[in-house]
Parts: structure tokens; sequence; C-alpha cells
């Protein structure tokens, strides 16, 4: 039986967390600078964190002799999380439909949802998912070829033509022959945070730890430290040129930030206990309904934002609760785990 790891559970919480603090500002009316540095430092951990973890858990089980187990275990994993993003596409679709009406309805907004559904998610936190799917498969398939050097220098290479898209947009948008072109990849994709510049850095951040020894523990947490102080200093650098946007979410430092935070979290032991393995399923379930609450919340409560989040994830937590209390006595509760 593989090792399970109480501290990646508890951290996978922790970052359901975080995430909701994305979409619901709490510390706004408190202090805006506060709010955006904690929002761009701290909580932009959380997503990249994401990935790296289900990188690290899917390829500790790859069999380097046996392709045939892999391919059918990468089948198993995507069609699961399909069904997933299926299943709250589903159930976001009167949001969905809400606010491509609200304001008129056009044709062309038929082409944009079929481009949002495959590269931007259904509905905007859902990206993650088909984002998950697409940095499975490219990692997959450059990890199976060439091996793991090669696919660490092309996911990197990737991550940085998509920070230089994802950062430097207002510079991009500026100039007048570079704004037209880049007008093509915003129609084509909208944006590089997706599964084919942002995801596969961080799988392939998790595919590394899992094939290489840890570091120690206090050599982790210092360099995570360090990388995390860089990371502060390039969230204020770009604040400073007044380049920084809500959507900015790809640094340069979240990439060693996200590898050392991980590899101290794998150091870390804690004994398991079931009530972890119910931390993982809520998380999911956080990160997938918050924002049905948020949406309304937000609304309701425009300046009210720290109230707005503890309802929200008092809301999402119950949501949680109930299928994992009932998952067994509901089958169906399950295909949403």
């Amino acid at each position: 039986m593989k090792r399970q790891y109480a501290s990646i559970d508890i951290a996978r919480y922790v970052s359901a967390l975080l995430v909701v603090c994305i979409h619901t500002f709490p510390f706004l009316e408190i202090s805006e600078t506060f709010n955006t540095y904690f929002i761009h430092t701290v909580c932009r951990l959380a997503v990249p964190f994401f990935f790296t973890t289900s990188g690290f858990f899917f390829f500790r089980n790859y069999d380097l002799e046996n392709e045939d187990v892999n391919d059918a275990r990468l089948k198993k994993a995507l069609l699961r999380l399909f069904r997933i993003y299926l299943i709250w596409t589903i159930i976001y679709l009167p949001y969905t439909i809400f606010d491509y009406t609200h304001n008129g309805f056009r044709i062309s907004y038929l082409f944009t949802y079929v481009r949002d559904f495959i590269f931007n998610g259904s509905y905007y936190h859902l990206w993650f998912l088909p984002a998950l799917m697409l940095a499975d498969v490219i990692v997959y398939y450059l990890y199976k070829k060439k091996g793991l050097k090669f696919t660490l220098i092309t996911t990197f290479a990737f991550y940085v033509v998509g920070y230089l898209i994802n950062v430097y947009t207002p510079v991009w948008e500026s100039l007048p022959y570079i704004s037209f072109l880049f007008g093509f990849f915003t129609k084509a994709l909208s944006t590089a945070r997706n599964g084919i510049f942002f995801g596969p850095m961080f799988i392939a951040i998790g595919l590394l730890l899992s094939r290489t020894r840890r570091l120690p523990k206090k050599v982790s947490l210092l360099a995570f430290l360090i990388s995390f102080v860089l990371l502060f200093c390039e969230v204020a650098l770009y604040r400073h040129f007044n380049i920084l946007r809500d959507l900015t979410s790809m640094y340069i430092c979240l990439v060693p930030a996200v590898y050392f935070l991980v590899n101290y979290l794998l150091k870390v032991n804690i004994p398991y206990r079931k009530m972890f393995t119910i931390l993982r399923h809520d998380s999911l379930m956080i990160y997938t309904s918050h924002i049905l609450f948020a949406k309304i919340f937000l609304a309701l409560m425009p300046h009210a934002h720290l109230v707005v989040y503890f309802l929200t994830l008092a809301c999402a937590q119950c949501l949680a609760g109930f299928v994992t209390r009932y998952q067994d006595q509901y089958p169906i509760l399950k295909k949403l785990l």
C-alpha cells in the first residue's frame, strides 16, 4: 500500500480556502493593499500546489516497464476528471446562461463557450479541471517519449511564454502592432493560464518530486521562505510598474516556491487518520462549489467582502459535509468526488 500524506491533505484543504479568497477579496474593505498582496502571493500558491500534488500522486505509480498499465491509469484519471467537470458544468448552467444573456445574446457566444469549455473552463473557476486534464496528457507523453530532463525544460519554456503573456498583457495591449497580433491570441485562447502554458510546469514538478529523493526538511523550508520573499518582491515590482491585474497569476518565483513547499510537506510525518481523507474530499467540493454561493452573496453584500468570504465558506463546507456523509446512501454523490 502506497504511503498517504496527511500534510498534503491538510494543505489541500487550506489551498481550497485560499481559492475562495481569490474570488471573494475578503480584506478589500480592511486594506486594499493587504488584500492585493495576500491574494497575489499566499493565495497564488494554491492552484499550482493542486497541480503539483496531482502530478506527484499520478507519477509515483508510474511503471517504467509496463506502458499499458500507465496508459490505463492515465485514461482512468482523465475519465474521472472529465466526469467531475461535466457534472459541475451542468450544475453551473443556470449561472452560465444568465451571464451570457443578461446583456443580450449573440451567436458568437456559442463559439466563445465551446472555446472556454475546452481551454478556460465552462465556468470561470472550473478552468482548473480541463487544464489539469490537458496538462496531464502533455507531461505524460513528454516524459514517456523524451524523459524527465526534456519534460522539465519543455514545460518551463512553455511556462515562460505563458508568463510573458499573462503578466505583461497591459504592455502588449499598449503597443500598436503587437496589440493587433495579441488580439488573435486572446480570441483563440483568451488566457495563458491554461493546460498548455500554466499546468504542465507544475505537473512536471510533481513528476520530478515522484522520481527523485526528497531534500532535507530544513533545506526545503528555508528555500521555500526565500522563494516566497522573492515572490513578494516580484508582485511588488509589477504593482509598482502598474501592470498587476486581477488575472495576473503566472509568476516566475511560483515555480521554486511550489517545488520547495511540496518537498517540505512530503517530509512532514503526521499519523494518517480518516479525517484527512475527508479533508481531501472537502477541498475538492469547496473548490468546485464555492462560486455557487459567492456570486449570490457578493450581489447581496457588495461592500462586506469578509462576511461574504465566511458565508461562502460555511455554505461550501456544509455542502461538502453533506456529500461526504451521504455518499454511501446516495451513490450519485460519489460522482462529485
